[in-house]
Order: structure tokens, then sequence, then C-alpha cells
């Protein structure tokens, strides 16, 4: 019940998921991304804890088919309901599809990147995430994946329509996420007319300017406000 990206950028060396779904609160669960390391997300019937473990095995120079091979053996349940993408710092890119995620599931494994989903609209709400982020080379990675995703939902997303969604980016020399903007609930709810996606997108066009404020510069300059570092920086 959730279409994700999950990519590594070649030129930044940043890792980033992007997710949307019909639960509430799915950045809370399903997307795991350390800078320098891994991105994963474990969906579909999730398990936080396949995430945990994927980042450790990647730490650890594991590839993504060995951590996929190793998950399935911890977890009795993997191979029938887990859905999960794994991307490594190297680019390396693999992903399992459970038989029993709910219709439509599947996945497609690119250059560095994973688009997949379960309980979608068809298999084209994964080929237009995968076709999204493919023909965005060249964009900032954070926009490229917020990107994918608004295809995926233009392509029919979940037909349930998307009451969450997240984007987390992190970059290899940096402890924390440069991004990490969760829609946890819709508002209004898709019921209601209201759509995460948009709401996600609202959030990081909001936000897009702040990152590098955020990511290191406030921390050494506590007394200079976004707006003065704004006009300083223009």
């Amino acid at each position: 019940m959730t279409f994700t990206i999950v990519a590594r950028d070649p030129d930044t060396r940043q890792l980033g998921v992007c997710l949307a779904t019909s639960p509430l609160g799915v950045s809370s669960r399903c997307p795991h991304v350390r800078g320098g390391v891994a991105a994963i997300s474990s969906q579909c019937h999730s398990n936080w804890r396949l995430g945990h473990i994927g980042l450790d095995l990647a730490a650890r120079g594991l590839s993504p088919d060995e951590i996929l091979r190793l998950l399935a053996s911890y977890d009795p349940h993997f191979n029938d309901y887990r859905q999960v993408g794994i991307v490594t710092m190297d680019g390396a890119a693999a992903a399992h599809s459970p038989p029993k995620g709910a219709a439509w599931t599947g996945h497609r494994v690119g250059e560095g990147f994973v688009a997949m989903g379960n309980g979608l609209a068809g298999p084209q709400v994964v080929d237009a995430i995968y076709d999204g982020f493919a023909r965005n080379a060249g964009v900032d990675f954070a926009e490229r994946l917020v990107r994918a995703i608004e295809a995926g939902y233009a392509a029919g997303g979940e037909p349930k329509g998307q009451a969450s969604a997240g984007l987390i980016v992190a970059a290899p020399d940096c402890e924390r996420p440069l991004v990490d903007l969760r829609i946890d609930m819709a508002n209004p709810l898709p019921k209601e007319g209201g759509d995460a996606v948009k709401d996600l997108r609202r959030a990081f066009d909001a936000y897009k300017p702040l990152i590098p404020y955020y990511a290191d510069y406030w921390l050494d300059h506590p007394d200079v406000s976004y707006t003065e570092w704004q006009s300083r920086a223009a």
C-alpha cells in the first residue's frame, strides 16, 4: 500500500527515499537512510527492524543482494509479505517484492535506484516512478526524488489515496539527514479531497531554501537568523 523511490545521487553521493501511502505516518516506520552507507525502505506489511539490520549490514560492506538474503533468513515472513528496496553507497541496488502483497505489487531496479510499490493502481505506477527519476538526471537530488513520486501519483498511485508521505535525504559527511520531511496525515484526508503527495510538495518547496542553512551554517552561527543568512547569501 506504498509507492517508493530509493536512490543514490552519483554526483553528490547523497542517499534518499521518497514515498507515499494510504495509511498514516509512513515515514515513522518504512524509510531508513544513513549517510555514506545505504538507503532502504521496508514496506508492505513493513518490518522496521529490517531497515535497521540492513543499514548495519551495509555498513559492514555487504551488497544489496547479500543483505536481502540475510534479511530473508532472519524474518520468516520476508519472502511472502515484505517488500524491501536497498541502494548502497556505491550505487548497487536490489529489491524484493512479495507474492502476498496487495495487488498490484512489484518493482524495477535501475542504475543506482529502485522504484517499487504495493497495493497500486497497476504496474504503470512503478514504471512512472522509474521513468520520472531516470529522466530527471542532473536535477537537484531531493527535487528529483519528489518528482519521481509525483509521477507515480499522476499514474494512479494507490487507489485509496495517499494519507501520508515522506522524504529523507542524507549526505555522506553529515550525521543527520539534510532533509527529513514527514506528512504524517494529509490535511484534509483523501476521503475529503486531500492528498499527502501534494502536501509533501508544499512542504518541500517551502523547506528547500533552508536545507544548506540547517545542514551546517546554523550550528556555528546561532546568532544569525534565516532571513539574515538569506540576505547575506543573495
